[in-house]
């Protein structure tokens, strides 16, 4: 696989709409949606595109995709409501696929999506977490971002490929079962990004890991 020099340089341009990602240095190419399209009526279930991603960086992506699927049907406001920057689920529930087309393999990826803060706090993480057929999940851990607006979660997943590859698919979202008594979260944005070696973890959590090695190095005085 040819050298990819990665862009260090991409930053994310914030909109009223628009999600404060907090990308990876190392990620050679990424992805993001953070307006939605697609929304059954209220009272009903079913599946559909949000379209290509509404932001990319770099040059590897040839084409992407993100599916909703509602599988236990909503309440108005659910879905849409009156905010398209927004995708409400209150009773009801559903899942999120997303999908790439690359121009070169890569062998690692990192997916994130970013949900609102619920109930003066932090929204819970997704019942179903990332997942991709066939990787080996390296972890993940969540960041708070503020777009100036609103407030919100961005809780995200690595992965090790099983071997170097041009598709990516993913999907998470919530756990159905009887009795379920609805999602209660407002997804603001999802994103992908791609690798040639494990992503770099994120300022937050680089930061904080940082400061754990010198409180150690500390008690070891």
């Amino acid at each position: 696989m040819k050298t990819i020099t990665s862009l260090l340089f991409a930053t994310t341009i914030v909109t009223p709409a628009a999600v404060v990602w907090q990308p990876a240095p190392n990620a050679l190419a990424s992805a993001s949606w953070d307006t939605w399209s697609y929304s059954p009526t209220p009272g009903a279930t079913g599946s559909g595109s949000q379209g290509g991603a509404q932001t990319t960086s770099g040059t590897l992506i040839t084409g992407s995709d993100l599916q909703t699927a509602v599988t236990d049907s909503y309440e108005f406001p659910g879905g849409l409501g009156t905010n398209p920057d927004t995708y409400y689920f209150h009773t009801g529930g559903g899942s999120w696929t997303g999908s790439l087309q690359l121009a070169e393999p890569v062998t690692h990826v990192r997916v994130s999506y970013s949900l609102l803060d619920f109930g003066g706090g932090a929204a819970d993480p997704y019942s179903a977490a990332p997942a991709i057929d066939g990787a080996m999940s390296l972890g993940g851990g969540q960041y708070a971002t503020d777009d100036g607006l609103l407030l919100g979660t961005v809780f995200f997943e690595d992965f090790a490929l099983d071997g170097p590859q041009t598709e990516i698919e993913t999907t998470f979202g919530d756990v159905i079962f009887p009795g379920y008594p609805g999602s209660f979260r407002s997804v603001d944005g999802v994103q992908v990004e791609v690798f040639e070696s494990a992503p770099i973890p994120e300022p937050a959590s680089g930061i904080l890991a940082l400061a754990g090695l010198v409180f150690l190095a500390r008690r070891r005085r």
